[in-house]
């Protein structure tokens, strides 16, 4: 396994651990009818634990692996995995701006109500950049492992 794949599968874990945990917490919290005021807080504690642990892991592969330069093979995948992550993220952003603008269209919609606190509307913006970051890193992963 090479050094970008081992540096891409460590940013895989940590996103997915550190995020997951907090995704799970917060619907637990809505779930359970809680109020949802430490949301900000855990939010932050979250992307300062993400910054924190991918310093530490990034710098200690970079400290055992000696470095390569970018080739066009490096470069193709790159922009093949961001443009999966940005329609990843494009998706996604539309079928939320449907979901909450679509009912206030018609009248017969006005009953639909969104069972989604207005607490939790960053969060499902965050939820989406995850997906969206998640697709770029496995989009990555695969063809670094499959070759191109």
């Amino acid at each position: 396994m090479s050094t970008t794949e081992k540096s891409l599968l460590a940013s895989l874990v940590i996103t997915l651990l550190v995020f997951g945990n907090f995704f799970l917490n917060t619907l637990e919290l809505a779930l359970a009818d809680e109020p949802i005021a430490n949301i900000s807080t855990s939010l932050i504690n979250v992307v300062i634990s993400v910054i924190i642990l991918e310093i530490i892991v990034q710098s200690l592969l970079a400290s055992l692996s000696s470095s390569q330069g970018d080739d066009e093979r490096d470069l193709l995948i790159e922009r093949i995995s961001f443009r999966n992550g940005y329609v990843c993220l494009s998706v996604g952003i539309w079928i939320w701006i449907g979901h909450t603008t679509i009912p206030s269209w018609w009248v017969w919609l006005d009953a639909i109500q969104s069972p989604l606190p207005e607490a939790l509307v960053p969060v499902v913006l965050l939820l989406l950049f995850v997906i969206a970051e998640v697709t770029v890193t496995v989009t990555r992963l695969f063809y670094y492992r499959r070759g191109f």
